[in-house]
Order: structure tokens, then C-alpha cells, then sequence
């Protein structure tokens, strides 16, 4: 398997590719190379014949903690949205792909990292697992179809909470909330077990399953809904309080929002 700087893959005698994340060049955020190299990395597992199951992790206290805001801060209307286009095309890779894909979470699966891990077919959490979609603490909004995933899986009142606030919630919240299937004491070597067992199923069976589960994710008014998302995150770039947000971050100080 090709070498990646900012992910490592791995391929099981049973046939499972397990992703994982190196966050020791991708500072534990989605930066736009990881990105690139995510996408090139589905590519070639979703065609790989012999490949069955395909596990995404990252270490032990981060998943993803959300979109690299230094690439942000500062871009324009048009690149964030072609910003948001590239998590879309990441998301579809998954989605798109016969073959199931498991989040092993551990820590922070936040902003960017969230939405990744919502379009899994699985996921599973560590006790020290937290969620959360803070882009209103930077003046933006999820821009990767987070608002739809996260409205359909746990109600509208939870989602608002959560997305109005930018507040992280604990691996039991997200339980509790159906974000994650199970709370296990190691997610990683849960998800080889568990994908372990996927690769004894029938492959067409569990394709067939997985179009018949996804069907309403990506029908004409979904991908309405998520382009309506991108288009409304890329937007608030073109205002101060997005600036003000990122820079708040970056600077290490509380924003001032002028909410004018």
C-alpha cells in the first residue's frame, strides 16, 4: 500500500484496512492535505478487491479536532466553499463504497472530524471520546452536511443545542444521543474484531444492505440540504464575525462577536 505522510494504512490477514491518522504531521487536525490524502487513500481501498472492511482511527486522545483553522482564517467566499466541496467528496467516497467503513473514536471528534466519522457506517467510542460541532465559536457554521447528519440522528432540540453552542458532549451523551453504538474500553481493537466478522459475510450482501441503509442520505432533497449548507458556510466568510472568530482562536483570547 502506498505511502502517506499523513496517514498510515494497514491491511489485516483477514482483510480489514485499518486508516489511521498520523497526528503527529497532521496536528491532529482536518487540514486540506490530509484531506487529499484521505481521498486517495478511499479511492484505492473502495477498488481493492481483496480488501473487505475498512477501519478509520486516529491516537489515543484525538480522532479529529475539527478543520485546521490557520487554513481558513482569511480565504474567500470561493475557496470555502471549494474547501467544502472536498469534505463532500471525501464523505461520498464512504458513503458510495460497498464496503463498510468503522470510526474508532478516541478524544476529540469535533467540527470537520465529527461529520467524517457521522457518514460511517459504524462508530464506536472510547470512554474518553467527546463530540462536538464548535464552528459557531469561530463565526461559521459545520460546513460538511454536519447540520443535516446530526438533526436526523438525534432530534432537532438536541442538534440545536449542540450546534448553537458549539459545546462537546461525553461518549455517554453521544451514546445516549445514538451518535456512537457502543462505548468499548479500546474502539480500535474493537473495530478489528468487529470488522473481522464483517469480512465472513457475504461482500454482496452487506453492499446491498449498505445502498438499501444510505438510500436516504443522498436522494435529489439531501444533497440539496448539503449544498445549502455549504453554500450558507462559505458565505459567512465574506463577514466579520468569521474573522473575528478564527483570529479570537488563533490568538488564544475570547472572540468579540460586534453581532451588528
Amino acid at each position: 500500500m502506498k505511502a502517506y505522510k499523513h496517514l498510515s494504512i494497514t491491511v489485516t490477514d483477514k482483510n480489514v484496512a485499518i486508516v489511521k491518522m498520523n497526528h503527529k504531521q497532521s496536528r491532529k487536525f482536518l487540514h486540506a492535505n490530509l484531506v487529499q490524502e484521505l481521498i486517495k487513500a478511499f479511492e484505492k481501498l473502495n477498488e481493492d478487491k481483496e480488501v473487505a472492511c475498512i477501519i478509520l482511527t486516529g491516537d489515543e486522545e484525538t480522532f479529529i479536532a475539527g478543520a485546521e483553522i490557520k487554513e481558513l482564517t482569511g480565504i474567500s467566499v470561493s475557496e470555502a466553499y471549494e474547501s467544502a466541496e472536498k469534505m463532500k467528496a471525501l464523505q461520498k467516497l464512504v458513503v458510495h463504497s460497498a464496503k463498510p467503513y468503522i470510526a474508532a473514536i478516541n478524544g476529540y471528534c469535533l467540527g470537520g472530524g465529527l461529520e467524517l466519522a457521522l457518514v460511517c457506517d459504524i462508530r464506536l467510542a472510547g470512554e474518553n471520546a467527546m463530540f462536538g460541532l464548535p464552528e459557531v465559536n469561530f463565526g461559521i457554521i459545520p460546513g460538511g452536511g454536519g447540520i443535516s447528519r446530526i438533526t436526523e440522528i438525534v432530534g432537532k432540540s438536541n442538534a440545536s443545542k449542540m450546534i448553537f453552542t458549539g459545546e462537546m458532549i461525553s461518549a455517554i451523551k453521544a451514546l445516549e444521543f445514538k451518535i456512537v453504538s457502543d462505548i468499548v474500553e479500546d474502539p480500535l481493537e474493537n473495530a478489528i474484531s468487529l470488522a473481522n466478522t464483517l469480512a465472513m459475510k457475504s461482500k454482496l450482501a452487506i453492499a446491498t444492505a449498505k445502498k438499501l441503509i444510505n438510500r436516504k442520505h443522498w436522494p435529489v432533497n439531501y444533497q440539496e440540504n448539503v449544498e445549502q449548507e455549504i453554500y450558507a458556510f462559505s458565505l459567512l466568510f465574506d463577514y466579520p464575525d468569521s474573522v473575528e472568530g478564527m483570529g479570537a482562536f488563533l490568538e488564544n483570547r475570547n472572540p468579540i462577536f460586534k453581532n451588528e
